[in-house]
């Protein structure tokens, strides 16, 4: 159970650097992407585990290792979306503002281009990156569990703190926009 905690907290990680040197490259400017304060974006590690449990067993097919990691990324991106604009009015991405993703997107919550970046990791992920966050946890030996027990308190602190800034705001009548619930403050003051 350590190992999996601590490779949940990988992937997050991995997706968040991902995506905010991404976001950074595309904005000009640096800019935390995701909807923590905390360098994680978590579904980036639940498609991570999606994808890795899901398709290692296909390994000797790379081409559905492929397609299917593009579908089953997708749909958890899409959902994700769902999922922060009704319980915390946040649009979480919008694909119609980035200059890769303007002519290939649904309704700014998916789009091709980053779908085919979704199967490319999904390759990645199932061939190497999962071996790597398993070597990497194995290599803390008898720290692991403190460090999954700390890693897993700053998240839920940051959880419970990022959740409440969001409720604060949407009773104050403040407009989330962005990505980032912290950023989109910070711009406006």
């Amino acid at each position: 159970m350590a190992e999996i905690v601590f490779i949940f907290f990988v992937l997050s990680f991995t997706g968040w650097l991902l995506e905010t040197v991404n976001e950074s490259f595309v904005r000009g400017k640096f800019v935390n992407k995701g909807f923590f304060r905390g360098p994680w974006v978590p579904v980036q590690g639940i498609g991570g585990f999606v994808v890795y449990f899901l398709l290692n067993s296909l390994r000797g097919r790379p081409v559905l290792v492929f397609f299917a990691g593009l579908a089953l990324c997708t749909v958890v991106e899409y959902i994700t979306s769902l999922f922060l604009e009704s319980c915390f009015k946040v649009r979480g991405w919008d694909y119609r503002t980035y200059p890769h993703t303007r002519w290939c997107h649904f309704q700014g919550r998916i789009s091709l281009t980053i779908s085919l970046v979704f199967g490319a990791m999904s390759l990645f992920i199932v061939y190497f990156y999962w071996s790597f966050a398993a070597a990497l946890a194995a290599s803390l030996g008898a720290w692991l569990p403190f460090v999954d027990i700390v890693l897993t308190g700053l998240f839920t602190a940051d959880v419970c703190y990022s959740c409440a800034r969001v409720v604060r705001m949407n009773r104050a009548g403040i407009e989330i926009k962005g990505w980032n619930v912290f950023s989109c403050v910070e711009d406006a003051e």
